[in-house]
């Protein structure tokens, strides 16, 4: 197996190659990698099974699993601390709603796409926003 090679070899990276793809003018078509940081999404969903599978099978299984615990390694960093925020395309309603229920000064907005907090929101802010629909 790719880890085997790694292991035997002490290296950190192993490409994936297919044969098909390399035609008979020699050299190698890599298709994929397998690293060692492989491991973290063996050890995170608790399947030392996957280790017997063959790397094509491998790779199919982390591809899969990469989305969620993905995810899951999101919201871990999001929940380091105590933050409250929303997503930065949220309404203006939700965003109020929010901040209520909090009892916060500020909340932050916050983008999925980039897992970071792009900005910051006071009441003061909703309430310059919205004051020409109340008036």
């Amino acid at each position: 197996s790719a880890f085997e090679i790694m292991d035997t070899e002490h290296l950190t990276v192993c490409p994936a190659t297919l044969r098909e793809l390399s035609g008979d003018l020699g050299g190698v078509v890599a298709s994929n990698v397998v690293s060692v940081t492989d491991l973290k999404l063996v050890i995170l969903e608790e399947r030392h099974d996957v280790l017997d599978l063959n790397v094509d099978d491998f790779i199919t299984w982390r591809q899969n699993v990469v989305g969620t615990v993905g995810q899951l390694l999101r919201q871990e960093r999001l929940h380091r601390f105590n933050v409250v925020s929303v997503d930065a395309g949220d309404s203006l309603y939700t965003l109020a709603r929010r901040l209520l229920e909090s009892e916060l000064q500020r909340i932050f907005l916050s983008s999925d796409e980039i897992a970071r907090i792009v900005g910051i929101v006071s009441s003061r802010d909703i309430l310059i926003e919205s004051l020409d629909q109340v008036l």
